[in-house]
């Protein structure tokens, strides 16, 4: 057998120290490279999804306030935020009953209002935000409702609520998505099934838990007590009976009590989905969701509900009845809101605080441009 002589050349030692010396600190620089391309990318990265808002300091110069003066229990008396709003220069319409607050939101900006804004809970906010977007004026809001949600997840303090007259002195102008059922804007979400047959029940505002226990019961015992709806589910499949449906304004993610459900962003384009398409045997009303099989969760830009009866909704927490088809859009960013400066929009996970942190500093570095 032949064996081919390989010849070894040898390398002078201090060539070869030079030589290795070379190669490591080469290999040194393009680490740095490499770590600082993956370190921009992953903070860009980040970014993106914890600061994704378009911001531009705005000074708005007639800004008008309608305040819903029994929302919250009465809370627009108790902080004084009519006169607080005056010493601002805001212009403020006391809702009264019977009054059309679309309407007066219509009025106020054709009377020259730059920026249109509502004191009062959730669904109230949703109707003059879709004001807003009509006349192409800013939103701001005030949270004066019992829970408002959508202000939570705004980022703005809904234990010191006058705080948020701030976006009026030294605001920001933030563009986030909003979401229509058959034209009707909603800032949070939309639900069906047992949570809207609660909503729809006489009593709900004076004991809501033990109303939605008893809707869920009810819907577990008879699959016919179930709302009729015609809804489609990832791949394909078709479901005649909505035990619960919920269409909201972005995802939410379960964040723990006293809230469970908060959404991480407000400008993805995507309207959040979750079914539960069966209800198991049991308890359900304190039934974990992981343990209900089948429980399903997407993400789409428009979704289409049929039915041969009016289809019940909670709305925001609104009690309301649409038409078949009921047609569910996201508009991307086409909603602009006026928040203090600084306001970050969006849950930021626990876990995620010290990187949110991290953020601050990579926008400061200039990192996050």
């Amino acid at each position: 057998m032949n064996v081919e002589r390989v010849e070894i050349i040898p390398v002078e030692r201090k060539r070869f120290g030079r030589i290795m010396a070379v190669l490591l600190a080469a290999a040194f620089v393009a680490g740095l490279a490499v770590a600082g391309a993956f370190w921009r990318h992953e903070v860009r990265g980040l970014v993106r999804r914890a600061r994704p808002y378009t911001r531009k300091s705005s000074k708005v110069e007639n800004p008008t306030l309608i305040v819903n003066r029994w929302s919250g229990d009465g809370k627009a008396e108790k902080y004084g935020l009519e006169a607080a709003a005056r010493e601002l220069g805001v212009t403020t319409v006391m809702l009264e009953r019977g009054d059309d607050l679309v309407q007066l939101a219509h009025d106020a900006i054709s009377a020259g209002a730059d920026a249109i804004g509502m004191a009062g809970g959730d669904g109230s906010l949703g109707l003059v935000a879709g004001v807003a977007v009509e006349r192409g004026v800013p939103f701001f809001c005030v949270p004066m409702g019992t829970r408002n949600h959508f202000v939570l997840d705004l980022g703005l303090d809904r234990d010191d609520p006058l705080s948020a007259l701030a976006a009026l002195r030294d605001g920001e102008v933030i563009h986030i998505d909003y979401a229509t059922a058959n034209g009707r804007v909603f800032l949070n979400n939309v639900s069906f099934g047992v949570y809207a047959q609660a909503v729809h029940t006489e009593g709900y505002r004076e004991d809501k838990a033990s109303t939605i226990a008893t809707a869920i019961s009810a819907a577990s015992a008879d699959v016919e007590a179930q709302a009729a709806l015609r809804y489609v589910t990832p791949g394909g499949r078709t479901h005649e009976r909505a035990p619960l449906l919920l269409v909201s304004n972005n995802r939410y993610h379960y964040s723990g009590p006293p809230d469970y459900g908060r959404r991480y962003r407000l400008d993805s384009g995507k309207l959040g989905i979750g079914a539960i398409t069966d209800l198991p045997e049991g308890d359900v009303a304190s039934m974990p969701l992981h343990e209900v099989r089948s429980l399903q969760e997407w993400e789409t830009t428009s979704y289409r509900i049929e039915s041969d009866e009016p289809i019940l909704a909670g709305l925001d927490g609104e009690a309301l009845q649409f038409e078949s088809p009921l047609k569910l859009e996201i508009h991307r960013k086409g909603l602009r809101v006026l928040v203090p400066a600084g306001t970050r929009p969006g849950y930021v996970p626990p876990g995620e605080v010290v990187a949110a942190r991290l953020l601050d500093l990579a926008e400061t570095a200039g990192l996050a441009e």
